[in-house]
């Protein structure tokens, strides 16, 4: 019975209409799981909105948001949470998840019938893959355009022609307009000077990926010249590597480390430490450095701005995160490949709602004692409090965030009339949060769901069965199967170089790993 019920789905899967029972299968498997986790705001949910709400305007008044991320998920997110005053939010994300699904098992159908299924079943059974899902920002986005591109890839290597390598190539480029640092997958032109039958038809092949995928990304940037004066896909990718990750995660950004390091804590000594919140808190020079705080990373950024100039491009930033490394390489490349082990077999959860609790009584704030002075102890154990404002950052330094006091702060506007436009942006800003889904998700499904996450096979697992699996059966088709899976890898690595443990940076490419193993056990011999 069980082999007549196998065979059966085996034949359904090799049809066109299995497509579609696969499509609707994963809907209900999203409608089942958004019980427990209803669609919340995601990460810089904020950021992503400000672009959306702005893009039509030319001049717009917060530009820094536009210019630090590429356009894709503000249009989707802010275009999810308007229409419809959000109605439609979380079925988009839905369509997105289920079509994902349905792509990265349309894939794996070129390896055989069998490897679809079980790519199809694991991604299906994936609760930290669906998690995304259910988290309004990039991560959905990128992971449906990933599963996209690699459909298309797929396809292409299949049957090399100049329209569907173009047609990969373009998936390069939505890849860059949703995530920057995606333009790294350009490097993929390689590949096709590999799988193209004759050398004349490589080279062609080679060129139309790498046109199909550079010129769009190249029309942004011109964009962004032409309306910003900053001819970039986005602003500052320059500084996060390795910027970021050296000062927060490996903390080795010191002032001896090197003239830009000295540059940078100088700025810090007259114009950060000599204002609030700093000042109230006792924050030294030394403090900063040492702190490798996420809050202070902010206002670097600002601080760069402010007294480096707009024009630097946080260049200061980006040379001091350099001198570290160049000081400290044996610590950097430890957390980095510590980082992408990380990635590679952790999971992602989501924290049940609590219950809600018979005393009411709100706990007394925790305080600090400074200087004989008490004040509010800054959440997440944070050197300052909360309240940090990179957004605002403008070429003229029109709008600033002024601490009046260790807590209190206001905006500042240098011409007249930006108030009204900043008020009005904040309240198009909160309509669309309020957009989202204000109902409580079942705990005790939350909690199964994370514990089925708990339990799920890791990345590390199925790259393992893959590459087993290769020694042992040999199936054909391991060219592209190992270039997807590098690619994710690729893309995994990067952001290890510049960014902290983060499951949702390697979540959206998950998948790979799973099409790499489930092709390889069970793909055509």
């Amino acid at each position: 019975m069980a082999l007549i019920v196998l065979r059966r789905v085996e034949e359904l899967a090799g049809r066109r209409s299995g497509a579609l029972v696969l499509f609707v299968l994963a809907l209900a498997v999203y409608a089942l799981r958004a019980i427990g986790w209803p669609l919340v705001g995601g990460r810089d949910l904020d950021e992503y909105l400000y672009g959306y709400v702005q893009f039509l305007d030319w001049h717009p008044l917060l530009p820094w948001s536009m210019l630090f991320r590429t356009p894709v998920p503000g249009l989707v997110d802010g275009a999810a949470l308007d229409v419809a005053g959000g109605f439609f939010a979380e079925p988009l994300m839905a369509v997105l998840y289920a079509g994902s699904v349905v792509a990265w098992a349309a894939a794996a159908r070129r390896f055989g019938v069998r490897a679809a299924l079980l790519t199809a079943v694991a991604l299906l059974l994936y609760p930290a893959y669906g998690l995304m899902f259910h988290e309004l920002s990039s991560e959905p986005i990128f992971a449906a355009a990933f599963a996209l591109w690699a459909w298309l890839v797929v396809r292409a290597w299949e049957v090399p022609t100049l329209s569907r390598v173009t047609c990969a190539g373009l998936g390069v480029a939505l890849l860059a307009l949703v995530r920057p640092g995606n333009a790294v997958l350009v490097a993929f032109a390689l590949f096709f000077l590999l799988v193209s039958s004759g050398r004349k038809q490589r080279l062609v092949n080679a060129g139309a990926f790498l046109l199909a995928a550079v010129l769009p990304l190249a029309a942004w940037a011109v964009l962004n010249g032409v309306r910003f004066g900053d001819y970039a896909l986005a602003r500052g990718g320059n500084a996060v590597i390795p910027f970021y990750r050296a000062f927060i995660a490996d903390k080795i950004v010191r002032p001896e480390n090197g003239p830009a390091s000295r540059r940078l804590a100088e700025a810090v000594r007259r114009h950060l430490v000599t204002r609030d919140p700093y000042k109230s808190y006792g924050v030294t020079v030394a403090d900063v450095f040492r702190s490798g705080s996420f809050r202070i990373h902010e206002d670097f950024y600002l601080l760069s701005d402010e007294y480096f100039g707009w024009d630097t491009n946080y260049s200061v930033l980006r040379k001091a995160g350099l001198e570290a490394v160049r000081t400290h390489p044996k610590q950097y490349t430890s957390g980095v490949a510590k980082t992408v082990w990380l990635q590679l077999s952790e999971s992602y959860f989501r924290t049940p709602p609590s219950r809600p609790q018979e005393n009411t009584a709100v706990p007394p704030q925790p305080t600090v004692h400074v200087r004989g002075r008490k004040l509010p102890a800054p959440t997440e154990g944070q050197p300052v409090p909360s309240g940090q404002s990179v957004w605002i950052s403008r070429p003229d330094n029109c709008i600033r965030d002024v601490w009046t006091s260790a807590t209190e702060h206001h905006f500042t506007f240098c011409r007249r009339g930006y108030h009204q436009r900043f008020d009005d942006i904040q309240q198009r800003l909160d309509a669309l949060f309020a957009n989202l889904p204000s109902r409580t998700g079942n705990a005790q499904l939350a909690l199964r769901l994370d514990q089925a996450s708990r339990w799920y096979p890791r990345l590390l697992l199925w790259i393992a069965l893959g590459l087993v699996a290769f020694v042992v059966r040999r199936p054909p088709g391991a060219a592209v199967l190992f270039a997807l899976a590098t690619a994710a890898l690729g893309v995994i690595v990067l952001n290890a170089l510049g960014l902290f443990f983060d499951p949702r940076f390697a979540l959206p490419v998950a998948p790979a790993f799973v099409l790499f193993g489930s092709c390889a056990l069970l793909g055509r011999r």
